[in-house]
């Protein structure tokens, strides 16, 4: 596995864990943790050891937004190379071709807040805070993954203010999946994505582009879209083994649809 200098990548259970760890910065995204971020993503796109992936900072921060200072010392050709930068990243989670959960505690300000809201879900520990503080620099924050996480007013009531909220109102209003308590958000983010992990690559894959594509339809073109990828996952080895699977434990007087439900 490859070395990064401000990131800890490991695999565990299915779960590919990227740990920001710029700490002189508070994981500022600077040139190189975009790039850092963006390579591992890509050392495991292809990777069937990893079917889901954690992103989270530590127990105190998570990622403090953009690194001011180089957008205060770059103009030109450099900046134009920086905001690609950031395209390139942005895309890359958002696109990610496997499921994509953020740990999230402490300060998650501006751009921070921006990369959670680009992974599928959000876990936050009670001390965390949200905010669209772009506005606050004369930016702009990324209105679309407000958008599609906290519905349109609350979204924009953030683009315009960049007033801070705290975890339990992100989670009111939707920007946050669940809350966890403080000290347990890399525990949480990991058991969350273990549990997605379970299915395995390819199933989960599968799952990711449907969530991509089947939002972006009308309901006729969505429901004949997934039907579609209905048939053809019910071709496929994996169904035939989980579906002997579950048919013997439904005899055995078990049922695979409820056994989570008896264990949490």
């Amino acid at each position: 596995m490859t070395s990064y200098h401000y990131l800890l990548t490991s695999i565990t259970d299915g779960v590919g864990v990227i740990q920001l760890n710029h700490p002189e910065k508070r994981n500022a995204l600077g040139w190189e943790l975009h790039r850092e971020i963006i390579a591992a993503l890509a050392e495991w796109e292809e990777d069937d050891r990893v079917a889901a992936v954690l992103l989270v900072g530590n127990e105190e921060y998570f990622c403090a937004g953009w690194s001011l200072d180089i957008l205060e010392e770059v103009t030109g050709d450099d900046l134009s190379r920086f905001v690609d930068l950031a395209l390139k990243l942005m895309t890359t989670v958002y696109d990610y071709r496997k499921p994509t959960v953020a740990a999230v505690a402490g300060v998650a300000p501006g751009y921070g807040m921006d990369l959670a809201n680009m992974c599928d879900i959000t876990v936050a520990s009670e001390n965390a805070a949200f905010g669209s503080t772009q506005v606050k620099y004369a930016m702009n924050g990324f209105y679309h993954g407000m958008l599609r996480k906290a519905g349109s007013q609350r979204a924009r009531r953030m683009l315009f203010t960049g007033d801070p909220i705290d975890a339990k109102e992100a989670h009111r209003v939707g920007l946050v999946d669940e809350v966890v308590p403080v000290g347990t958000v890399r525990e949480s983010g990991l058991r969350l994505a273990r549990h997605i992990a379970e299915s395995g690559a390819e199933l989960t894959t599968v799952l990711k582009q449907v969530a991509l594509r089947a939002s972006n339809m009308d309901h006729v073109g969505a429901t004949a879209y997934e039907l579609r990828v209905t048939a053809d996952l019910v071709q496929r080895g994996l169904f035939t083994r989980r579906l002997t699977e579950g048919l013997s434990a439904l005899r055995s007087g078990q049922s695979k649809a409820t056994e989570r439900l008896a264990t949490d």
